[in-house]
């Protein structure tokens, strides 16, 4: 592949690039741009659109400092999609900040999380952020759900599939948790049964489909002898349980990730 010019990438200290799918590649340079979106908050805002152009170009222009593109074909979209990934990870802290607050006082109610703010974050800042001028209380996974599964202005799922998903997990939650016990936000795993589980190692639901096929291969790899070291090998039995933990913990991750990207689109629809 054509790669930039030496002197382009001569202030960088690491190389990247552009996946397939929009996303940056490797995940050190998202998590640089989250550091950097946290170090210069402009003031008591929650949403990429409400920094200032100035404040974006600065941020870009650091951003690019270290880190330089190794393929000339990625250049023309750089810069959307460097914007649509600080915009998702802002996003994505933000409703993460909030979700630990709420969790940890038990009050949907802003004003109640006064003094739970991220530590990246000035308490003034925050405080604003939490008055009921501003603040919205964090929807639900399956209030997301119905929001991008509906038709609008209606009660109808866009399809069967969705409607059963959707009554199979409100049933499972019920059955799982007695009334007046408080229910996770999401449970992982009443999620896959909802979706009809794993299907050829993915998870159906929400957009693209939960892969967990690394999962699987590489907990059979790490604990099946070489010659049944593959995806289709049975793994033990006593291996259960660690494989529907590791599962758990990727839909975890995959999953807050997924909603807090449909957050970003409700924002920006609003």
């Amino acid at each position: 592949r054509d790669r930039l010019p030496a002197d382009h990438a001569s202030s960088a200290t690491f190389p990247f690039f552009l996946t397939t799918r929009g996303k940056i590649d490797p995940g050190s340079a998202s998590r640089y741009i989250t550091s950097l979106v946290y170090a210069h908050i402009p003031g008591p805002v929650d949403a990429w659109r409400e920094f200032p152009v100035p404040v974006r170009d600065l941020l870009f222009d650091m951003f690019t400092r270290r880190f330089a593109f190794t393929r000339l074909e990625d250049l023309p979209r750089a810069r959307a999609v460097w914007e649509s990934t600080t915009q998702t990870n802002l996003r994505k802290s933000m409703w993460e900040t909030r979700d630990k607050a709420m969790k940890t006082t038990g009050n949907r109610d802003p004003m109640a999380w006064l003094d739970y703010g991220p530590v990246w974050l000035r308490r003034d800042y925050w405080e604003s952020l939490c008055e009921p001028s501003r603040a919205r209380a964090c929807p639900t996974f399956r209030e997301l759900f119905d929001r991008t599964h509906k038709r609008k202005g209606t009660n109808d799922y866009v399809s069967e599939s969705a409607r059963t998903i959707a009554e199979t997990y409100d049933r499972t939650m019920a059955e799982r948790y007695a009334e007046g016990t408080p229910q996770p936000d999401l449970d992982p795993e009443a999620w896959v049964d909802a979706a009809g589980g794993p299907r050829k190692g993915r998870v159906d639901g929400f957009g693209d489909s939960l892969d967990t096929h690394p999962v699987l291969s590489s907990y059979a790899s790490s604990i099946a002898p070489p010659a049944y070291a593959s995806s289709s090998a049975a793994p033990p039995v006593s291996g259960v349980e660690e494989i529907r933990g590791l599962i758990r913990e990727e839909l975890r991750v995959e999953l807050q990730t997924q909603r807090a990207e449909l957050q970003t689109q409700f924002s920006d629809m609003v």
